[in-house]
Parts: C-alpha cells; structure tokens; sequence
C-alpha cells in the first residue's frame, strides 16, 4: 500500500529542491546511458525546461519528487515522474501513473512516457499496461490506451 501523498503544482522556488532530487533519481541511470554527471549542464537543462504543468509530489508533508505532464498534444505524455529514493517502491509511483491513465480514459486518449533503457522503471511501466512503441539508442518510447 504507497504511503499517503499529496500532488500540487509545484513552485519555482523549489526548483533547487526538485533538481536535487532529480540528481539523486537520475544519476546513476544518466551516467550509464551517457557517461560523466555534467552537473553545470544537468542544472541548465533542468531550469530550461520547467513545463507549463509541473506538480510537487509531497510524501508526510517532504517534497518528495515531481510530475512532469503535457497535455497538449493527442496524449497525455509523463514527461517525467521522478521520486527521492528514499519515496521509491513503495507504490507512490504506481498510484500516480494510474492516476494519470484514469483520468487520460475519461479524456480518451492514450498515455505516453519515455525512459532510459538503463532505468529499471520499465518493468512497473508493463505492469500498468504500457507497451513499447519504439526507442532510440537510450530510450524506450511506451504508450498506454484504456480498453474501449
């Protein structure tokens, strides 16, 4: 059963917070993939690409990761969903990508994510339903529907 959390958008003000728990996601899978944390370079990235729909996920009142979400195109696209590992399997994740399919059915429209092929995420992504659609050299492109 995921511990308790909440969702809220997330403020620009806890970008330094969000990026430190991004790095603690993140880089071990990065490093695989691409070689050397460029630290310098993962901030700018990180402060570029704050998305129009970016939401605090807050575990027993501890900012505790954050959803990435667009859905401006015909999907509903996780852009990134990153948890603390210390938040990490215990079902919070889980409970957020149904979250997302649940309301992305009553929208009908599909749900898609990518991840590294390094990230082990892929084999909770196939248990919720998601199947690979296509990939990269790094990634894996997945895409969930709702059954008509």
């Amino acid at each position: 059963m995921p511990a308790g959390f909440v969702i809220r958008p997330a403020m620009p003000a806890e970008e330094p917070e969000l990026y430190a728990i991004h790095r603690a996601a993140m880089e071990a899978y990065v490093v695989q993939a691409f070689g050397p944390w460029d630290d310098a370079a993962q901030q700018d990235r990180f402060a570029g690409s704050w998305p129009d729909l970016r939401l605090a996920i807050e575990v027993e009142g501890e900012l505790a990761g954050f959803l990435d979400l667009d859905e401006q195109g015909p999907a509903v696209d996780i852009a990134a969903l990153e948890l603390a590992p210390r938040w990490q399997r215990q079902g919070i994740g889980s409970a957020i990508i149904r979250a997302v399919q649940a309301r992305a059915a009553e929208l009908e429209r599909p749900v898609t994510l990518q991840l590294l092929k390094v990230n082990p995420a892929r084999s909770l992504c196939e248990r919720l339903g998601f199947r690979q659609v296509d990939e990269s050299e790094t990634h894996y492109r997945m895409a969930w529907q709702a059954r008509p």
